[in-house]
């Protein structure tokens, strides 16, 4: 497999949309507040065309598997997140009528995975585990000494992987209306 990460460019952002929505479906609809997966797309492409947001090309990382996007990864510093959470509430607020409070996602002091997705055809061939270690060498080039997420507890396949590779639960939280575990793995 020549499996190639790289950072995302402004020209992904279809490809990116739709992998991302995959990730969290749920949670992009409680944003806009219907299950309109068009809008979805819209919307996550509009985000990604941002360079100040949670879901910005500036924090995404691709993975290209013979010329084709089959995974995306969305990673940053933790001390962005608040700023970012707030950029997107007001977002929300202008276009969608959105009146909900957003949970914050991440820990102080850690580098954050907001959004790993592969494409599922796709799945099964460790590229899930190689856009994790890519995040880890951007945590540690930021000088991060842990790397932190959240899991979907209707998720226990991905929940297992990230616990075999290191990381352990620190805490039980929500987004939007559905449950979730914070994951955290020590770098150095």
């Amino acid at each position: 497999m020549s499996l190639e990460i790289i950072p995302a460019q402004k020209k992904h952002a279809s490809a990116s949309a739709e992998l991302i929505l995959d990730a969290m479906e749920e949670l992009i609809y409680f944003y806009l507040g219907e299950e309109n997966k068009p809008e979805a797309l819209r919307f996550l492409t509009d985000q990604f065309l941002l360079e100040n947001s949670l879901y910005s090309y500036k924090h995404t990382q691709i993975a290209i598997l013979r010329g084709k996007i089959v995974g995306v990864l969305i990673a940053y510093d933790s001390s962005k997140h608040q700023i970012l959470q707030q950029l997107l509430k007001n977002y929300l607020e202008e276009n969608y009528n959105f009146k909900d409070n957003l949970t914050p996602e991440t820990e102080a002091g850690e580098f954050y995975v907001d959004a790993i997705s592969i494409n599922p055809s796709f799945r099964g061939q460790k590229i899930g585990s190689e856009l994790l270690k890519h995040a880890e060498k951007l945590a540690l080039k930021q000088k991060h000494s842990q790397i932190g997420l959240l899991v979907d507890l209707e998720n226990p396949n991905a929940k297992r992987l990230y616990k075999r590779i290191g990381y352990q639960v620190v805490k039980s939280t929500s987004l939007g209306k559905h449950a979730y575990e914070h994951l955290q793995k020590q770098l150095y």
